[in-house]
């Protein structure tokens, strides 16, 4: 699965988390893009926020991370680059 995808995957999850961040039209538009990175750090996102993530993740790409394995990175787009590896192995 290309990055492209599986960054929509991810803003969907976070939407449906109701992280703010997400909402931002600059933002989202950046982050689809590829030319802007999310930080976790800077997302202020609770324990619902983060299992919305990865049922977001399982649901679209068919891999099942617990919250606690987000702990593993720095950023979303971390993430999103090693999600895309993985769909791709």
């Amino acid at each position: 699965m290309d990055e492209p995808a599986i960054r929509a995957i991810l803003a969907d999850g976070l939407e449906q988390g109701a992280v703010s961040a997400i909402n931002r039209a600059r933002t989202r538009a950046a982050w689809l893009a590829g030319t802007e990175d999310l930080p976790f750090a800077g997302l202020d996102m609770d324990s619902l926020a983060r299992m919305e993530l990865c049922i977001a993740i399982e649901v679209g790409t068919g891999i099942a991370l617990a919250p606690a394995d987000l702990d593993r990175y720095q950023s979303i787009g971390e993430l999103a680059r090693d999600l895309a590896r993985m769909t791709d192995a």
